[in-house]
């Protein structure tokens, strides 16, 4: 009976409340042990990284991977495109490498650390036509790869290491969502 005062209280007084979802709540919960795991893989901490993959494991790896959309659609406001668009941009030309290398640099640890829960995530135990354990492994491992090199890129500030790790990315994700992705 309160909440409901309280709600025509708000109406009459023109006072906007928002209620948070739990799909809101767990959408910042997975931003928050991402990042923290970014900075466990950054860091060489395998313990916390096997911590914070087991953790983030127990999500749909869609929902972890939401982290890559453009901030106003949930993902992470690292660059304003998000971050597989700007990967898809990177793999055909960096050309303001300079100017977003710090960028670039969170960005590869983001996807370094979204690459850690995919790894262990294969939806499937074993080959089932074109899905294959085996593949799902090779593209998480290039995955990452492209991740630590886009890293290393950025840092150096090179726009030719930043465009091809971008591309090694683009062709894991695009190989794997290829096959796996309904």
């Amino acid at each position: 009976m309160r909440l409901a005062r309280l709600l025509a209280l708000a109406v009459a007084l023109g006072i906007g409340i928002r209620f948070v979802t739990a799909a809101e709540d767990d959408d910042k919960a997975i931003k928050e042990a991402v990042l923290k795991l970014a900075a466990a893989v950054n860091k060489g901490d395998k313990d916390a990284v096997k911590k914070l993959v087991d953790e983030l494991k127990k999500n749909e790896l869609e929902h972890v991977m939401d982290v890559f959309k453009p901030a106003k659609s949930g993902g992470f406001d690292v660059v304003k495109e998000g971050i597989e668009n700007k990967i898809r941009t990177l793999s055909k030309k960096a050309a303001d490498v300079k100017t977003n290398a710090e960028s670039y640099e969170k960005m590869a640890q983001i996807i370094a650390a979204v690459a850690e829960v995919a790894a262990v995530k294969c939806p499937v135990d074993t080959k089932k036509g074109e899905k294959d354990p085996a593949k799902w492994a090779e593209w998480a491992k290039e995955m990452k790869e492209g991740a630590k090199a886009l890293g290393e890129g950025a840092k150096a500030k090179d726009a030719k290491k930043v465009s091809d790790a971008a591309k090694k990315i683009n062709n894991a994700c695009s190989e794997c969502h290829g096959v796996f992705r309904e």
